[in-house]
């Protein structure tokens, strides 16, 4: 009898513990972890927010590094209790036409290098101060270390140009493998089979797909069963004075538009709505409420960002799509997705609405399907497992 109630006794004490556990989630590997991320336009930002959530759940200690509306967009979705540094990372190479981009290449990447050793230098000063057991860049090249296993995540490893120049691209995988060595591990938001991102981070010559993580789609978004009664999604973005020019044209054409019409600006430093009749204007939308009008569009008027289009994959929603000019990477995602015909693809200068969302409305989308928690815990089994560069 005595023997049944310690036993007893020790069932419940173990029956607390589990729950204990449980409920507050206790981590016996808690890391302190700094996550830098790109700041050219919010898709950067957006895709690693489910990253960032299931690190902070999983109780570890998060340090954000980024710049301008992207790291705006990220204090707001995280709130104050992360501590953020605001370092400016590296320009966009812009052009207007093939020569003018070959002309501005020969200045941009003496430029490239000294920002990103200005962002390694401060990186530095951040790690002599508090202490890092991981180290996650999205698209940011100067942020990593020799001695704390670093992380790139990144979907562009082969650098396109306007002619598709074989010899400049060899060399964009050479000039990637270099800083590769610098990084426990290379993170690919795609699929390696039936991909979204086509050229940009497959069928690669100097660089092994083997030894990179393919681990599947990020979005911010989930898709749900929902009425589609938005007819058109505008969501305009990118850098300036691009963002300006493309709000300028759609909004002269909306009126061209039959049915229900939201407009989104992409502007976090503002939070206006504007209600026009059947059009519905914000500066700013939260991700719940984004999330919400994807789910209920039948088409979304956008750039062709790639974080744009995983986010569309997700949803599973039609789209037109509008590359930034002179953004090479958004141009050759247009050109491929034509190509394969999931979306409809056309210049800024030459944007029709009522033209084109006709042909929109007839492309398929994307099929396959994509499980966002899959792919944020591929990514979390590769921080917490890898150790060193196979590149090294």
């Amino acid at each position: 009898m005595i023997q049944n109630f310690v036993n007893r006794i020790s069932y419940i004490k173990r029956y607390y513990l589990v729950r204990y556990l449980i409920d507050y989630r206790i981590q016996p590997n808690k890391m302190k972890i700094i996550f830098g991320i790109c700041s050219w336009g919010l898709g950067h930002a957006t895709r690693s927010l489910p990253i960032i959530r299931k690190l902070i759940y999983e109780n570890n200690e998060l340090t954000i590094i980024s710049h301008g509306r992207s790291l705006e967009l990220l204090k707001k979705e995280l709130g104050a209790d992360i501590k953020y540094f605001d370092i400016p990372d590296y320009p966009m190479l812009l052009s207007e036409n093939s020569r003018q981009f070959l002309a501005k290449s020969v200045v941009y990447w003496p430029s490239f290098i000294k920002s990103m050793e200005s962002e390694l230098q401060k990186l530095k000063k951040i790690l002599e101060k508090q202490k890092c057991d991981r180290i996650i860049s999205d698209s940011r090249y100067g942020l990593y270390s020799r001695s704390i296993p670093s992380f790139f995540i990144s979907h562009q490893i082969r650098i396109m140009n306007p002619l598709r120049i074989n010899m400049f691209e060899r060399g964009s995988e050479i000039f990637n493998l270099f800083f590769f060595k610098r990084y426990a591990g290379v993170i690919i938001p795609d699929y390696k089979d039936d991909n979204l991102s086509g050229d940009l981070s497959h069928n690669l010559r100097r660089i092994d797909e083997n030894k990179i993580h393919y681990v599947g789609v990020l979005s911010d978004f989930k898709k749900r069963k929902t009425k589609k009664d938005i007819d058109y999604l505008i969501s305009i973005s990118g850098p300036e004075p691009q963002r300006t020019m493309l709000e300028k044209k759609l909004v002269s054409q909306v009126n061209d538009l039959n049915g229900k019409i939201v407009i989104t600006l992409g502007k976090t430093e503002k939070n206006d709505i504007l209600n026009k009749k059947n059009i519905e204007s914000y500066s700013f939308l939260s991700k719940e409420k984004r999330e919400d009008f994807l789910n209920r569009t039948k088409l979304v008027i956008s750039r062709s960002g790639y974080s744009t289009i995983m986010d569309l994959a997700v949803i599973g929603t039609k789209a037109l799509m509008i590359p930034t000019p002179g953004q090479i990477e958004q141009e050759y995602l247009g050109q491929y997705h034509n190509k394969i015909k999931t979306f409809f693809s056309v210049n800024q200068d030459s944007v029709n609405l009522k033209r084109d969302v006709d042909e929109a409305l007839k492309r398929t989308g994307i099929k396959r399907k994509c499980d966002v928690e899959k792919s944020v815990d591929n990514i979390i089994n590769v921080i917490t497992t890898v150790e060193r560069s196979p590149f090294a």
